[in-house]
C-alpha cells in the first residue's frame, strides 16, 4: 500500500512535519491490520531552502521513533521510493538511498520501492547496454542484498534525466522493452512484487502485465 503524496519528512514547515509523522503512523498502522507485506513513503524534499544534511537529520529525527514502534512480527516494512529529482529531492539517484539509510541506521523494517520511470526520469540511462543490470548492481552496493522489496514497473514518457515524473506504458515509452527484460532477470528481482502505474486503465494494464511476463520468460 501507498502512503499520502502529502507526506514529506525533509519540510522546513513544522505543521508539515507534525501531519507526516501522523499520517505515516498511521499509515504503518492500517498496513498491519490489512495484512500488507509492506508500506510505500516517498522520500521528500528538503524545502525553504536548507541544507541537505539539515534536512535528513529531521528525517531521522521523525521517521526513526516510527521505525521502532514496528515491533508485531506481522508489522509491514517501510518502503523508500526514491523522486524523479524533481526541486530539492533528497533521494533520486540510486546512491542516495545511501545516506538516507545511514540517517536511519539502516533499521531492519526499512525497504526500498523501486520506481523504473523514477529512476530514469533522475539520470539513470536504463537503455544502455546493460544499464538496468548497472543500476541494479549499484542499489545492491549502496543498501545491500534483500533491501528490495517491491517494484514500480513503469516506462517513461520522457528522455533520461528530464526529471519528469510522466509514466507510459512497457514498451512505448523512452525506457523500451529491454531494460524490463534485465530487471525481471536480475537475482535482486526474484520473488519481489511488481507493480504497473500506467495509463491505459484495465486493458492498458492487462497488456503491460502480459508484456512483462513475456520478458521474463524469454
Amino acid at each position: 500500500m501507498h502512503a499520502p503524496y502529502l507526506i514529506n519528512f525533509g519540510s522546513h514547515t513544522e505543521a508539515t512535519a507534525e501531519k507526516s509523522v501522523d499520517s505515516l503512523r498511521h499509515s504503518l498502522r492500517r498496513g498491519r491490520e490489512i495484512g500488507a507485506l509492506g508500506v510505500v513513503v516517498h522520500t521528500g524534499s528538503a524545502t525553504g531552502g536548507r541544507d541537505r544534511g539539515v534536512a535528513l537529520k529531521q528525517v531521522r529525527e521523525l521517521v526513526l521513533p516510527l521505525l521502532d514502534e514496528l515491533t508485531h512480527d506481522d508489522d509491514p516494512f517501510l518502503l523508500l521510493e526514491s523522486t524523479a529529482g524533481q526541486g530539492a529531492s533528497l533521494c533520486s539517484r540510486t546512491w542516495d538511498f545511501g545516506p538516507y539509510f545511514e540517517a536511519l541506521d539502516a533499521h531492519p523494517k526499512l525497504g526500498i520501492c523501486l520506481d523504473t520511470c523514477h529512476i530514469f526520469a533522475a539520470g539513470h540511462d536504463l537503455t544502455g547496454p546493460s544499464g538496468m543490470k548497472q543500476t541494479l548492481d549499484l542499489l545492491l552496493d549502496t543498501v545491500g542484498e534483500g533491501r528490495l522489496k517491491l517494484v514500480h514497473a513503469n516506462d517513461s514518457k520522457d528522455i533520461a534525466g528530464a526529471h519528469k515524473d510522466r509514466h507510459e506504458n512497457i514498451g512505448t515509452g523512452h525506457i523500451g522493452e529491454e531494460p524490463f527484460r534485465e530487471l525481471m532477470l536480475h537475482p535482486a528481482t526474484e520473488g519481489v512484487p511488481l507493480v504497473i502505474e500506467t495509463p491505459g486503465g484495465k486493458d492498458g494494464h492487462a497488456a503491460d502485465v502480459a508484456r512483462l511476463k513475456g520478458l521474463r520468460s524469454v
